[in-house]
């Protein structure tokens, strides 16, 4: 799998922007398989066939070393029917509401520093629940920031941290809250440096196995 994010996205259309390599040309719709042009319509298609593959995935039905190349094997199996794109590393710097995401160029060097990390931490093996719990906030919100891919960084992440969860002994459920207070919870973590929020919303979440 290619985790390079200097290499141009594989999309199969005419002349996309180069300085917009994802969206067609003059708007905002992220270029599609399904050549939708609707900013809403995609959105309610992206849910709908991201749900569906993410239910037939099971936390340790894709197997890896919680490294960038797992984490974008996820994404692609959850996106791959609807982004050319899906499980490759965005190869534009992006922000949202003002908040700053790592530069894409930075990406796998970042990311290597993660994956080093959670092995000398043995994957979060052996922790009881609420350390468990933390540790795993600390790891998800550093992750947020990295935001590897275009669009579904979030469905994305949960499914790696779920995968990470069940090789520690636990169990996720992001069903338990409602996933806006994450996203809710890591911008309060970026704009006003405190974790607790976070580390709240993964303790909610967090079950033995």
């Amino acid at each position: 799998m290619n985790i390079t994010s200097r290499e141009p996205p594989r999309i199969d259309y005419p002349a996309p922007d180069p300085a917009k390599p994802y969206v067609y040309p003059g708007t905002p719709v992220l270029i599609n398989l399904f050549d939708i042009r609707s900013g809403a319509v995609l959105d309610r298609v992206v849910t709908a066939i991201a749900s569906l593959r993410g239910a037939q995935l099971h936390a340790d039905s894709l197997s890896g070393e919680f490294d960038l190349a797992h984490l974008c094997a996820f994404h692609h199996a959850l996106f791959q029917d609807v982004f050319a794109w899906a499980g490759q590393v965005r190869t534009v710097d992006t922000e949202k509401g003002g908040q700053d995401f790592l530069p894409a160029a930075d990406v796998p060097a970042e990311f290597r520093r993660i994956h080093e990390e959670l092995k000398c931490e043995d994957f979060l093996r052996g922790l009881g629940l609420k350390t468990f719990a933390d540790r795993l906030a600390d790891y998800y919100y550093r992750i947020y920031l990295v935001h590897a891919f275009r669009d579904g960084n979030s469905r994305a992440l949960r499914h790696f941290c779920a995968a990470l969860a069940a090789t520690a002994g636990y169990r996720l459920d992001f069903a338990a809250i409602d996933r806006e207070l994450l996203l809710t919870a890591c911008r309060q973590r970026y704009f006003n440096k405190g974790g607790g929020s976070l580390r709240d919303c993964l303790r909610q979440v967090t079950f033995p196995a």
